[in-house]
């Protein structure tokens, strides 16, 4: 995952998440937010993983998902 975010600059990783909370629906956010952390791109009405086996696809979806609970708190 450090690999393909290292580089992208925090306002384009941030940029991703937003557009994860304003674009798209509940049950999209969180996958997209996961693509967006393992490809560096956010997907829209992707769940599936595109991630690398050895990536636990748990750990990343609740990355995923505290990164863009985060995020709200933050612009609220």
């Amino acid at each position: 995952m450090r690999e393909k975010l290292q580089n992208k600059s925090v306002s384009e990783i941030i940029e991703g998440l937003e557009y994860c909370l304003s674009q798209l629906t509940e049950n999209q956010r969180i996958f997209a937010a996961k693509d967006l952390l393992v490809n560096g791109v956010a997907v829209a009405g992707s769940n599936r993983s595109f991630s690398n086996e050895r990536i636990d696809e748990i750990e990343l979806l609740d990355l995923a998902e505290d990164l863009l609970e985060k995020l709200t708190e933050i612009l609220r």
